[in-house]
């Protein structure tokens, strides 16, 4: 059996293993990137302590976390991995961590890691992050996905940079963004996953207002104005028909 047989066959049986435990599984993806391009990227996956033993049990003999990051080993612009093994919030987490000495030499190519596709491109007037979340391209077939409860089961991805220009997903400070991805739209419909940020490596000066904290001021402004605009033209018209009033003249 091919490597990359052997591979998809790891990722097929570990996605089975988190969809029977999905409402005790926690799947998170952290990249940080500094003002010289590089950074940090760490993936990690916690299981509550109660369900850890069964979902080892059920992993094949040889899965590592570790294994899906074999392909950027050999580069130069990786300058190391860790993978470690820690209790935390009554999750018992499995994570690997990249130093990344430069994430567009690293990512300018895409990089599959299992079904997860991560490309960093420089534009000239900055640099774009991209990853798409795609089962339905990975020859991955989970048997009976469409009769499990999977509504608990969420990846959630954190994207740092020193300013961040545009996202489609939520930024809540001005070099952070969040996408917060439901897994049963993923597995069950085979939807597409779609991530996007443009950011450049100059922090942001000023301070910056959340949209999400923005949209509630605007409209609650917006609700105001036009309160006092119906108010005023109700106080001009009632003045104007009492200066306006017949009078009654007397001979």
């Amino acid at each position: 059996m091919g490597k990359k047989r052997v591979q998809t066959l790891l990722i097929a049986v570990a996605l089975l293993c988190l969809l029977f435990l999905s409402s005790c599984v926690v799947i998170s993806e952290e990249i940080n990137v500094f003002e010289d391009g590089s950074g940090t990227m760490r993936f990690a996956i916690g299981v509550k302590q109660e369900n850890y033993e069964n979902f080892q049990e059920a992993l094949p003999e040889g899965y590592a976390l570790e294994n899906y990051f074999a392909t950027l080993t050999q580069n130069e612009a990786l300058a190391s991995m860790q993978a470690d093994h820690y209790m935390q919030d009554g999750l018992h987490w499995e994570s690997v961590e990249l130093e990344v000495a430069d994430f567009v030499a690293l990512f300018s190519q895409k990089r599959r890691i299992g079904p997860v596709e991560i490309t960093f491109d420089e534009r000239e007037e900055g640099f774009r992050f991209t990853q798409t979340i795609d089962l339905a391209n990975s020859n991955l077939v989970i048997p009976g996905v469409h009769l499990m409860d999977l509504s608990a089961l969420e990846f959630t991805v954190d994207l740092k940079t020193p300013q961040i220009l545009n996202t489609n997903g939520v930024q809540s400070a001005a070099g952070v963004s969040t996408w917060t991805i439901p897994m049963d739209e993923v597995l069950r419909d085979g939807s597409t996953v779609f991530l996007r940020a443009d950011y450049i490596l100059e922090p942001y000066e000023g301070i910056f207002i959340p949209w999400e904290v923005f949209f509630p001021y605007l409209v609650i402004g917006f609700l105001a104005l036009c309160g006092l605009a119906i108010v005023t033209v109700i106080f001009v018209n009632t003045v104007l028909k009492r200066e306006k009033a017949p009078t009654l003249k007397f001979k």
